[in-house]
């Protein structure tokens, strides 16, 4: 009957991971039953590094390592050395303790991807946007991930060989020259590799690296510092970049980023469901009341359940408290998002564009109601006419109402592969204010002339006269009120970067509630209120040639608005090469 020795390790020394080197190692102590006393240097790190501090290489190791990597693992090569027993530990250094290894293994750390990922790079890429993956990991590991996500079909990995740098398939199977690799394939640099395209020349950029850089989608064993290089050269190209990472490793290039975005590891992937909280919530109730009934009975088995529950309570509130660990990306990053799902860019550029647009159709609007009432106010002044105290106060609230309504649009939950344009001073822009304006202005001329047509000037003009109802007061205010609705119905924007003027209920009501009362006091259909707000009850020949003009006025402002949206409306993109 054989008996097991146990054997107790110590660990003495430790040489820390570092990310250039990729590798860490640590010198242990061994004893045996005897009290002997051995020292051993234990090594991990990534293979390639690895490989070339062993003592003597299988002949299977690189086949192996190739195998998993494939197939999506994360692989870190073990290894060992014996340092004897008479060693004074704390004066080995680095470079003597890993050299002359002994290969022990490989481990295979199989990382599924999470639910949201899939879904939020398709999202991304049928949104027009450029999406790269940078990692640390082994390049045909992040070529296997960057398939499964569709970042890219066919990609080629700058590798080095003795005659100098290639490209080739993640198979080996296919190569290209350096200065020739298909345009129909992405590319892959390594961090090595991309040490050498930053000083290698280029006839059209200062580097090699900048000539390409738009065409890799993936970067794998790169440092931190190559991670900012990364971000720094494609905004020094005029693109806009958006980051996020979870590790210390990612600062540097969150902090660089136009938008940098730090997820934390252990957090949920995304919002839990308010059934499931409120479940955990009853749970979590129901062990306190058992753990106060248990602290009232003092017998042995009620001592072991409350032991039990003190631990289930303890798991239960580690859920709940997502803590950010000190050296996380968030410490530095200038955001942070409560959930472990990359599905937060998509947010941040659902909620932006959204709030672009509507900042965008604001100035617009704002734009336009300022030359109608601008118009209208010249109008009655140069008749000595003026608006009344009411209808000052129901026009500021009908318009305030329309404001704080368009203001709480929200945004899709899809994103659109159309781009709002970045400022308010466009071709589209610009030009629809203008026309829509030249309409308005024709349809107050016409109206205040038909009115002059029907009550004539008067001869003499008292400005400080108190306020009377008059024609002119009624028609002016009826049109200027209707033509600054309309600015808001047809110049909101809706689809496809925020909910349509019909799903927007608040709005979409206030405007068909103003609407129905400019068509009642234009009709007199209840004399008492245009009594009320000091209009007079028009003409019938004027009630129709106000309620014609109005209507032609909506009908080509929304016509110009629409033509012009569709032939400039969305801002452009432009080729990455």
């Amino acid at each position: 009957m054989c008996k097991t020795v146990k054997q107790s390790l110590k660990i003495l020394k430790r040489f820390h991971f570092n990310s250039t080197l990729k590798r860490m190692s640590v010198i242990v102590s061994k004893q045996d039953a005897n009290f002997n006393c051995e020292y051993l240097v234990m090594t991990k790190g990534a293979p390639e590094v690895i490989k070339n501090m062993l003592r003597e290489v299988p002949s299977h190791y690189d086949a192996t390592h190739k195998q998993y990597t494939l197939q999506g693992g994360r692989v870190i090569a073990l290894a060992r050395r014996s340092l004897g027993k008479d060693v004074t530990v704390r004066d080995v250094l680095r470079e003597d303790a890993e050299k002359d290894l002994e290969f022990c293994g490989f481990v295979v750390f199989s990382t599924p991807l999470k639910k949201e990922s899939k879904s939020a790079v398709s999202m991304l890429k049928d949104s027009s946007h450029y999406v790269v993956m940078i990692t640390g990991d082994s390049p045909l590991t992040a070529c296997y991930v960057a398939n499964q996500l569709k970042i890219s079909k066919k990609i080629l990995i700058l590798t080095e060989h003795e005659d100098g740098w290639i490209w080739e398939t993640p198979d080996g199977s296919t190569t290209f020259p350096l200065d020739k690799a298909d345009r129909s394939y992405s590319l892959c640099l390594t961090g090595p590799g991309m040490a050498y395209c930053v000083t290698a020349p280029s006839a059209k950029h200062s580097s090699l690296f900048d000539e390409i850089v738009t065409r890799v989608q993936v970067f794998a064993r790169v440092t931190p510092k190559q991670k900012e290089e990364v971000i720094t050269t494609l905004k020094s190209q005029g693109l806009v970049t958006v980051m996020c990472g979870d590790g210390t490793n990612d600062v540097g290039a969150l902090k660089h980023a136009d938008v940098g975005v730090a997820i934390i590891a252990n957090a949920p992937e995304v919002k839990p469901e308010k059934k499931a909280v409120q479940e955990k919530q009853n749970l979590k109730t129901t062990i306190l009341q058992q753990l106060e009934q248990g602290k009232r009975d003092r017998k042995s088995q009620v001592l072991e359940r409350q032991k039990m529950l003190e631990e289930k309570l303890k798991e239960l509130q580690a859920e709940e408290d997502t803590l950010v660990k000190l050296g996380d990306a968030s410490i530095a990053s200038p955001f942070t998002s409560k959930y472990s799902s990359v599905k937060c860019i998509c947010n941040i550029i659902r909620q932006g564009r959204c709030t672009l647009v509507t900042t965008l159709q604001m100035f617009k609007i704002l734009a336009l109601n300022a030359l109608i009432i601008a118009y209208c106010q010249s109008a009655l002044y140069l008749d000595g006419v003026k608006f009344s105290d009411g209808q000052a106060t129901l026009q500021g609230l009908l318009l305030a109402g329309c404001f704080l309504f368009i203001s709480r649009s929200k945004p899709l939950d899809k994103l659109s592969r159309a781009r709002p344009h970045a400022n308010i001073f466009n071709t589209y822009t610009i030009l629809t204010v203008v026309l829509q304006f030249c309409v308005h202005l024709y349809t107050i001329v016409r109206l205040v002339d038909k009115c002059h047509e029907t009550e004539p000037r008067k001869a003499s003009i008292d400005l400080e006269a108190e306020f009377a109802p008059s024609l002119l007061n009624s028609i002016v205010y009826i049109v200027s009120v209707t033509l600054q609705l309309n600015t808001f119905v047809i110049n909101y924007r809706g689809h496809p970067y925020m909910e349509s003027l019909r799903d927007n209920k608040p709005l979409c009501y206030s405007s068909v509630f103003t609407a129905t009362f400019m068509i009642i006091l234009t009709f007199g259909i209840a004399p008492e209120i245009n009594t009320e707000f000091s209009l007079l009850v028009l003409p019938t020949h004027i009630q129709n040639e106000v309620f014609i003009a109005l209507l032609l006025d909506s009908v080509l402002t929304f016509l110009i608005d629409r033509v012009l949206l569709f032939i400039c409306g969305d801002a452009k993109l432009r080729p990455l090469y």
